[in-house]
């Protein structure tokens, strides 16, 4: 059994057991141009290094950085190493909040070289969580608070292959799953974004109407990616959801909305001969679902997945996200129908 204490109130909140956590001096060793790297960038480089050295964390290496050398250093890294980063931890101290101002700078640095990889950030306090969060590199669930252990990390481990889930995904799945935020919903956007630039399809993003383009569009470049290149590409097409599937009819009484299956269906087959036509090897359709929600289309949201299977016998790739809150709005046998209309649920 291991004991330690990681510093903060969340110690609970990983789920690797002991297993996952070895004495440095085991035999049992992957060699270390196999092993997953995490940057940890920090000027207190021998404090950790005291700290992380004791223990090897199965497929994994910690290589340490100074702040001063990072860019240099990133810029520097062979492909292979490169290759094998998944996980960069920003560590700054009380000394250090000069580099706060800086950091959306640094960021974009770093992302020109590292598109996938995930950043987390490791602050002195949590009053510094607000301001690092209003310059839009981060959410509140990429930040820590000091002091970090090797439990710690072992967090960031498991919320990085928590948010990797999305690369399990291929053509002809059907996927479903819930968010508690807006922000949430578009960081998944965008990684779904990347995996699909990454295997050559086309990307279909359909906004909840909460979202503007000019956000969407800043996110994107946190990631280092330029949204109307990758539209003028044919690799990203925009809209919003309420556009794509309801009808607006106007009655002298009231205004009815209605979803046209067939005229929905059509969209999709349109654009994936056009993905295909293109060169892509296919199309893939992150849809935020919260149209139906707001104008109470429960019945409808239910008759319209039906239709379609859970898997797809096309180059298609669907995957409806949902906020918690409006899923609570469903009685359970609509969440069973709509569950068993997808064959990859995360809730």
């Amino acid at each position: 059994m291991l004991e330690g204490n990681s510093g903060n109130k969340n110690n609970n909140k990983n789920n690797f057991s002991a297993s996952e956590l070895k004495n440095s001096n085991s035999n049992d060793e992957i060699p270390n141009n196999k092993k997953k790297i995490i940057l940890l960038v920090t000027d207190n480089i021998q404090h950790y290094q005291k700290q992380f050295n004791n223990y090897d964390i199965t497929d994994y290496k910690i290589t340490f950085i100074n702040w001063s050398n990072i860019l240099n250093f990133i810029t520097n890294f062979d492909d292979v190493k490169r290759r094998n980063v998944e996980i960069i931890v920003l560590n700054i101290s009380v000394t250090e909040y000069e580099k706060i101002n800086i950091l959306p700078i640094t960021i974009k640095e770093i992302r020109k070289i590292f598109f996938y990889q995930k950043i987390f950030f490791i602050l002195p306090s949590e009053s510094m969580i607000e301001k690092v969060v209003s310059m839009e590199i981060c959410t509140k669930e990429d930040i820590r608070i000091q002091p970090i252990s090797v439990f710690d990390i072992l967090d960031l481990i498991g919320t990085t292959k928590k948010k990797k889930r999305l690369d399990r995904l291929q053509l002809k799945d059907h996927g479903m799953s819930l968010y508690s935020s807006s922000d949430d919903k578009v960081n998944d956007a965008i990684r779904f974004l990347k995996i699909g630039i990454k295997n050559n399809e086309t990307t279909l993003l359909l906004l909840s109407i909460d979202i503007e383009p000019s956000y969407l569009q800043s996110k994107m470049e946190l990631h280092g990616l330029d949204m109307s290149k990758l539209q003028n590409d044919g690799l990203l097409n925009i809209s919003y959801s309420e556009d794509w599937y309801l009808s607006f009819q106007k009655n002298i009484k009231k205004n009815i909305v209605t979803i046209d299956n067939e005229k929905v269906y059509l969209k999709w087959n349109n654009l994936i001969k056009q993905s295909l036509n293109n060169g892509r090897k296919g199309l893939r359709v992150f849809s935020m679902m919260d149209c139906f929600f707001e104008y109470g289309l429960f019945d409808e949201l239910i008759d319209y997945g039906c239709i379609g299977p859970p898997k797809f016998n096309k180059p298609f790739l669907g995957f409806c996200a949902y906020e918690e809150r409006h899923i609570l709005q469903l009685s359970e046998d609509q969440i069973r129908k709509l569950v068993l209309t997808h064959s990859t649920i995360w809730i």
